[in-house]
């Protein structure tokens, strides 16, 4: 039986077109994150993580929580602080994410929260090198 070359494409362009619409947060990393991500646009953190996540963004604002990230590429959950920096105004995300240290300068990151499993969720979109 000869393979269908439209069935593995279809394929391919759905998951295309779920890697952009999935992840509402993405972020190209500008420099080598050790331990920590920080978001750059507050609003949309704000509307896709925060207001499914927490009941009061104020009490993020004031003191970090643990929440569990699942990693989509890896099949592994970690869970990690979530927190915000009043003297850059960012969110960030970290401290046990363990592929952070794996991660380069240009690589492309995206994040969403999944209501039903109750977790964030992550996975490297694109890597800057092969």
């Amino acid at each position: 039986m000869e393979k269908s070359s439209t069935c593995s494409s279809t394929l391919k362009d759905t998951r295309e077109a779920n890697k952009t619409s999935l992840w509402k947060i993405r972020k190209v990393l500008t420099e080598k994150c050790e331990r920590w991500i920080y978001f750059d646009n507050n609003s949309d953190v704000e509307n896709y993580i925060l207001k499914p996540l927490c009941k009061s963004i104020n009490l993020l604002k004031r003191d970090p929580i643990k929440i569990k990230i699942d990693d989509y590429d890896m099949g592994y959950q970690d869970e990690v602080i979530f927190g915000y920096n009043r003297e850059s105004d960012k969110f960030y995300l970290g401290k046990n994410m363990w592929r952070v240290k794996e991660l380069d300068v240009g690589d492309e990151v995206g994040f969403f929260y999944d209501p039903i499993a109750k977790n964030m969720c992550f996975s490297v979109l694109k890597q800057a090198k092969p």
